[in-house]
């Protein structure tokens, strides 16, 4: 069996999955589907009631989701030029459906995972070409990060916008190339881990010429919002909203 096919057969199971939590005690706001409740999901310790079983969806893309309807679609004047790197499915079919979005591209260097295939250090479009990029937990496992966002401040069109959402722990950046596989499966939960980002990235961002700042967007939610999306221990879901200088 394929890697495509194996992802096809992943997703065939979650759908049995959701008839089985048939319910309206809870919404995800990414698909607008209901359940009784939501799934578990974790690397490093199991999270309970937080993966919606319609789009897979987690707290941090529902958050990002109602990030960008609220924040971003609201200042849009035409169609936005949309590139996404390594898509969820939720966030990814709500953008391709969005009136507010004329042109969707998904990306990552996974071939099975996304329509194009992708290098984030070489994005192969000219310059100015997006209006929006989108890039969760992505680049704290670029080992070349720093090329990354210049490849992204390329690519955007002067004032686009990039979200960038990554685990944010303390004021410095800290580079973990000294750890071996093993040590940062068992500490930060993957492999491929090569930093963990400090508020400092704002700064990092800016010199590559990206206006960088972080939000942290539940804070700005309801309470009956938080309580419906199942977003109250929500986890890793800091927003860094770029701007193109």
């Amino acid at each position: 069996m394929s890697e495509r096919q194996r992802i096809a057969l992943h997703y065939a199971l979650y759908k049995i999955e959701a008839v089985l939590l048939k319910g309206d005690r809870y919404e995800c706001c990414c698909c607008g589907k209901s359940s009784r409740r939501f799934l578990s999901h974790g690397n490093l310790g199991l999270r309970r009631n937080i993966k919606c079983p319609h789009c897979l969806s987690l707290e941090r893309t529902r958050i990002l989701c109602m990030y960008i309807r609220n924040e971003v679609f609201k200042d849009t004047e035409k169609p936005l030029k949309v590139l996404h790197f390594a898509p969820v499915k939720g966030l990814k079919d709500f953008l391709r459906q969005s009136p507010y979005v004329g042109d969707y591209r998904d990306a990552d260097l996974n071939p099975n995972v996304a329509t194009y295939q992708v290098d984030i250090t070489q994005i192969p479009y000219e310059d100015n070409s997006f209006d929006l990029i989108i890039c969760s937990h992505i680049l704290y496992c670029v080992p070349e990060d720093r090329k990354a966002m210049q490849e992204i401040h390329r690519v955007l069109r002067p004032g686009g916008r990039a979200l960038i959402v990554d685990t944010i722990e303390g004021d410095t950046t800290r580079e973990l190339g000294h750890l071996s596989k093993k040590e940062l499966q068992e500490v930060y939960g993957d492999e491929a881990t090569c930093r963990v980002y400090g508020r400092d990235i704002t700064e990092i961002l800016g010199s590559y010429g990206l206006k960088a700042n972080i939000i942290d967007y539940v804070k700005q939610l309801s309470p009956e919002f938080i309580e419906k999306e199942c977003l109250s221990d929500a986890f890793d879901a800091e927003i860094i909203d770029c701007i193109k200088q």
